[in-house]
């Protein structure tokens, strides 16, 4: 009880009205945890006294007495504790109907430890399912955390389409009130089909896409989604690369997962599962791709966990075990002969490779969800943050096992099934702050930062983990791909970029936005930026990272942009003119000789670009 009786405000601190306004926030919520299920903050109010000439206050904190039907200013009520005496799922709740009415006429009730579940016609969540989502306790205190993390388990089930938790008094037991906990469900759909259709154009690159994905929301009646995703794309590749070129990029891949709303691993037990409020995913991936240069297959299987808070500002990812199996065809080998035999990167990349991976994402915003109407937007706030981090390990526990098994190298690496496994860890990190100053006009200024090293088992990054630069998210006044390493001068933007790839990258925006008219939004941005290679790499000249000149070799681009915010989505186009140039041999100020087709690049994207 000492807990409940502290304060954050303490003698000494200056008197602030938002402070004593979170400490009956702070103290609300204490005792609400403690069984006070009505008790609300304006039960608490603060008294200052001061003294004439006198700086300092006297403060009191005082506790009203509760509001009791017809005894407002009874002097010697209390308030209660409550008791949940029963729990109640009602899995076939209709709001519509239903409303306010607790006559239930269920077709099935089953009684499940200390839980009752009423069932409609189908018995669409097993009783072991409901129960392992509910951590509120019948026979124990009302808890609010408790009542909020079965709204978060809930919320994590994509088979239900409405939860609410209703608490009907029922009496009370000597000094404690009782409440029955009804939990009342509404099933949504079960299956669903969607299609999607979309057109790119990548430099005057045309092409087009077609996605199927289906999902089922309740595969084993635990609200399990499995998910089956197929894709297949098509551009067409300008250029002339020796006869090589055939003018096409095609691509089909196909995804099939199982996404559990509870965590799911073997030899834990039940307190520990509860305790982690995360949702498992297991999938598996194939990819084939066909360009002119290659032709790469790129098969993977993953173990995910996922967690985030009710509010969804806070979110993590954990992958325990990512693996992906690149395989190129031998027709490739010949064309990287032919192109670059002495081309240690391009062979890496594109050579066989396995990567078993472990990695975790961490995302936090401060953006509040507001209700308007039957919608969800977010709320205007006088400034937004949003932080995002990555980080990544591969190869040490295949190293490690190699190592203590005395395999042997071949070529200067270990293998496994015969392939080389890559070797690395890898951190990203982007910082994104908004000024709102108005409903009308705001300004976002963001920061990225990312490094991977090769390091064992590899001497470089695989092509599909290094870091590109350009691009409707990156300094736009480049396209995708096309700037970097460094001062590395690229001669052709069909055959080079693969080597304009990097091992470090460093991203700086500042964007002003403002409201036009209707559903136009305005926009002038600059941007600065670039990325670079750990190792003087002998085909990437100029692209090595180092401490005393990188400063020199951050490419800057301006623009404009013109915006369709249709609330549910944003569709963006921006201009994007290249202001400093930090590769060789290149006009290195285009900002004071500006030249249309060489130096400026539009950008067609959907949403902010951070």
């Amino acid at each position: 009880m000492s807990d409940t009786l502290s304060f954050t405000v303490k003698p000494g601190d200056l008197l602030d009205r938002n402070k004593l306004d979170e400490e009956r926030i702070r103290i609300t919520e204490l005792l609400r945890d403690k069984g006070y299920y009505t008790f609300n903050k304006e039960y608490i109010t603060f008294t200052a006294d001061t003294l004439a000439g006198a700086r300092d206050v006297n403060l009191t904190m005082n506790l009203r007495r509760p509001h009791l039907s017809g005894s407002d200013n009874d002097s010697t009520a209390l308030h209660k504790i409550y008791t949940i005496r029963n729990i109640i799922f009602v899995t076939d709740y209709n709001p519509g109907q239903n409303y306010g009415n607790y006559d239930f006429h269920a077709l099935d009730s089953v009684r499940y430890r200390d839980i009752t579940v009423l069932y409609g016609e189908d018995r669409y969540l097993r009783p072991q399912v409901l129960y392992d989502a509910c951590y509120m306790k019948a026979g124990g205190r009302y808890n609010a955390s408790e009542v909020d993390r079965t709204y978060e388990a809930l919320g994590r089930f994509g088979i239900l389409r409405y939860v609410n938790i209703d608490m009907r008094q029922v009496g009370a037991v000597g000094d404690d009130v009782m409440l029955d906990a009804y939990v009342l469900l509404t099933r949504g759909k079960k299956q669903g089909i969607s299609l999607e259709l979309e057109g790119t154009n990548s430099e005057g690159d045309l092409g087009f896409g077609v996605g199927l994905t289906y999902q089922h929301r309740n595969l084993a009646r635990g609200s399990e989604l499995l998910t089956a995703k197929f894709r297949t794309s098509y551009e067409s590749l300008s250029g002339d690369f020796n006869g090589l070129i055939n003018n096409r990029y095609m691509e089909y891949a196909g995804e099939v997962g199982i996404t559990f709303p509870q965590f799911e691993a073997p030899f834990l037990s039940y307190n520990f599962k509860q305790k982690v409020r995360a949702t498992t995913e297991f999938a598996v991936s194939f990819n084939y791709q066909e360009r002119p240069e290659y032709t790469r297959i790129i098969a993977g299987a993953a173990w995910k966990y996922h967690w985030a808070s009710r509010q969804n500002n806070l979110r993590h990812r954990f992958d325990l075990v990512d693996i992906n199996y690149v395989y190129l065809p031998r027709s490739t080998i010949d064309f990287i002969n032919q192109i670059a035999p002495s081309n240690p990167l391009l062979r890496y990349s594109y050579e066989d490779h396995f990567i078993m991976r472990t990695g975790y994402s961490y995302y936090r915003t401060n953006k509040r969800m507001i209700a308007s109407g039957a919608l969800r937007r977010y709320a205007l706030q006088p400034s937004v943050f949003t932080i995002r981090a990555t980080f990544e390990a591969a190869g040490n526990l295949l190293y490690g096992i190699s190592s203590l098994t005395g395999q042997k190298r071949h070529e200067g690496a270990y293998k496994v099934f015969g392939i080389q496994y890559a070797q690395y860890v890898k951190a990203d990190a982007d910082y994104t702050f908004t000024r709102n100053f108005n409903e009308r006009s705001s300004i976002a200024f963001h920061a990225g930062l990312g490094i991977g090293v090769p390091y064992g088992n590899s001497s470089m990054l695989p092509f599909e983990k290094r870091f590109f630069a350009g691009g409707a998210n990156g300094v736009r006044g480049w396209g995708v791909r096309t700037l970097g390493p460094g001062s590395y001068d690229a001669k052709n933007s069909v055959t080079d970029f693969i080597n304009q790839c990097g091992d470090i990258r460093l991203d700086l925006s500042v964007e002003y936005r403002a409201k036009l008219f209707w559903v136009m939004e305005g926009a002038l941005f600059a941007d600065a930026g670039n990325i670079w290679t750990i190792h003087n790499y002998e085909n990437q000249p100029g692209g090595m990272f180092k401490f005393n000149k990188f400063y020199k070799e951050l490419a800057a681009a301006y623009g404009i942009g013109l915006r369709l915010d249709f609330t549910y989505f944003l569709l963006r186009l921006d201009l994007g003119m290249k202001a400093y140039n930090p590769a060789q041999n290149q006009e290195r100020w285009p900002l004071f000789h500006p030249r249309w087709g060489r130096d400026a690049t539009f950008h067609f994207s959907v949403g902010y670009p951070f």
